[in-house]
């Protein structure tokens, strides 16, 4: 698990050349992380000690939420599992995320979870910065043009 800043193309309005806009700065972004393994954070975190760490990281963040936040969205894809869940004996029918937004990471956050064959998408909004959150059109718009490709593409 990491957290990468890209950028997001919302001023390209074909669906398919958006994508691809995305696939290719992500591809970057994964490229330039790709030769550090995930163990050199074990490595750093056992490097300090865990009173000083704990003080550290809460001032850090004290002093991150007295700024304007630098990002204003979060989007997240998590790769679930690729078969039926169960729950008490019921199949479990999709799996809508739900995450968390703070003064830091901006008012939205936006989650896709595969799971069995589809993706599933959850919303997580802060009242005071997002006051009209909910679906918007223009949402359901660009998930049927993303659906759209995807099916034209098999």
């Amino acid at each position: 698990m990491t957290m990468v800043m890209a950028p997001l193309p919302t001023h390209i309005t074909d669906p398919g050349e958006r994508l691809a806009q995305v696939s290719a700065a992500m591809s970057r972004v994964k490229e330039r992380f790709d030769p550090a393994s995930a163990r050199w954070l074990g490595e750093l975190a056992a490097s300090r000690p865990a009173a000083p760490t704990g003080l550290a990281d809460r001032a850090a963040f004290a002093l991150l939420g007295q700024a304007p936040p630098a990002i204003n969205i979060i989007v997240s894809s998590i790769p679930g599992p690729q078969f039926p869940l169960y729950l008490a004996g019921a199949r479990v029918p999709a799996h809508y995320p739900v995450s968390v937004v703070t003064d830091i990471s901006g008012g939205l956050n936006i989650t896709a979870f595969s799971y069995d064959g589809r993706v599933d998408v959850g919303l997580t909004a802060c009242r005071a910065i997002v006051p009209t959150y909910g679906p918007s059109p223009a949402l359901r718009e660009v998930l049927g043009e993303l659906t759209a490709l995807a099916d034209a593409r098999g």
